[in-house]
């Protein structure tokens, strides 16, 4: 009797039978294996999963969202979302009275203008606006006869640190804003002529300067 099937006398095999017991152990078993919970994911390996898959999502979305922006206003001219974003630097200048029209002066040089465009984008990659601004082409002026003095109307981010530091031990509270135009609000002694903006060119005005 060493468990192997023995032969009947109908000549089949006959399967031995398991134990009650045998198949207790088995069931019991089987109902653990079904019980135990399933292993969980590192959640330091699902957030650096996660944050790749953002890179990559960002990445597509800045190529299907890339807008082309313009180099000259005949380019900007076509779109009329670069048009309206002229309109609305163009109204700013003229509500802040930034300049007035005079004649063209015979003895003083005359800076030009330049339109630049710039899309700004969001922190996830998607369009937040079209932006056009107004600049002088500063670099056709002579240091020691057009001007003497520099000025960068910048905050150094050294500031910036030891305000929300200060905020933070005092708890004060802390706000943002955009600026959509910074203007300085210091009168110039120099007498400063530019052109008119391309595009914006008053009628019967041509000849006159700002």
């Amino acid at each position: 009797m060493d468990g192997t099937d023995i032969p009947s006398g109908s000549g089949e095999p006959i399967t031995p039978r398991r134990s009650k017991r045998l198949e207790e152990q088995r069931a019991r078993l089987l109902e653990e294996a079904d019980e135990a919970p399933t292993l969980r994911r590192s959640r330091r390996i699902e957030e650096q999963q996660r944050a790749q898959e953002n890179i990559v999502n960002y990445a597509l979305m800045s190529q299907v969202l890339a807008v082309q922006e313009p180099t000259t206003i005949a380019e900007a001219q076509e779109d009329e979302r670069w048009v309206e974003a002229m309109d609305l630097e163009y109204d700013s200048i003229m509500k802040n009275h930034t300049w007035d029209l005079v004649d063209r002066p015979t003895k003083r040089k005359v800076i030009g203008t330049k339109w630049v465009y710039k899309a700004k984008y969001k922190s996830d990659g998607s369009l937040e606006k079209y932006k056009a601004r107004l600049v002088a082409k500063g670099f056709a002026q002579v240091e020691g006869f057009d001007f003497e003095e520099t000025f960068a109307p910048t905050t150094r981010m050294t500031t910036i640190r030891m305000v929300l530091a200060m905020a933070a031990e005092k708890g004060w509270p802390v706000y943002q804003m955009d600026v959509k135009s910074a203007f300085l609000n210091g009168n110039l002694e120099e007498e400063v002529y530019v052109e008119q903006p391309s595009g914006f060119v008053i009628p019967g005005s041509k000849r006159k300067v700002c």
